[in-house]
């Protein structure tokens, strides 16, 4: 069973505070937040000792956080952080509020979308699971109808799934990944 997390920086939270959980199957998978780098540095330390393989982590993680918790958990584990296009970038950079956020998650074993929220005082996170890129285009109009001020796909998205995941919301909010865009 792949387990996978989804890691947030989330000031004034931490992995006991500010989590959810979605599980199928095929895969266990944890939304969480972390107050600061170093919390986050030492939950995916103690994620990997549970066997967990598989980490996304927010925008506010640069390449050499990702870099750092990379080599300190061994080449069988992925992490990867999210990353804009240029456009995209200019739009996060803007925004005057960050109190909503979304995150999309393509996963082995998902039915019909899968929905996990969580809350604390000041932010919420909505994450919805997918199994296709047909969803994901419905989720993120969803979670863009829903006013979410920004949304973060998992790995599974490159370059070309990302741009049109931008384009079926119209750009209405930024959106990154933590897939490749080369």
């Amino acid at each position: 069973m792949l387990k996978f997390a989804f890691i947030i920086n989330v000031p004034g939270q931490s992995p006991e505070t500010f989590s959810g959980v979605y599980e199928n199957e095929e895969s266990y998978n944890l939304i969480v937040g972390t107050d600061n780098m170093d919390m986050a540095k030492e939950y995916v330390a103690r994620l990997v000792s549970e066997g967990y393989t598989l980490f996304n982590l927010c925008g506010d993680f640069d390449d050499e956080i990702a870099d750092r918790m990379r080599a300190a958990s061994g080449e069988e584990i992925r992490i990867r952080n999210a990353h804009y296009l240029p456009a995209e970038l200019a739009k996060v950079e803007a925004l005057q509020e960050f109190s909503r956020y979304g995150i999309i998650v393509q996963m082995g074993g998902v039915g019909d979308p899968e929905e996990v929220e969580v809350h604390c005082e000041g932010f919420d996170t909505k994450a919805i699971f997918v199994s296709n890129q047909a969803q994901a285009v419905e989720a993120a109009r969803k979670l863009a109808g829903e006013g979410v001020h920004d949304i973060e796909l998992c790995s599974w998205f490159d370059r070309a799934k990302t741009e049109e995941i931008i384009a079926a919301i119209g750009g209405a909010v930024p959106v990154g990944t933590c897939g490749p865009l080369e």
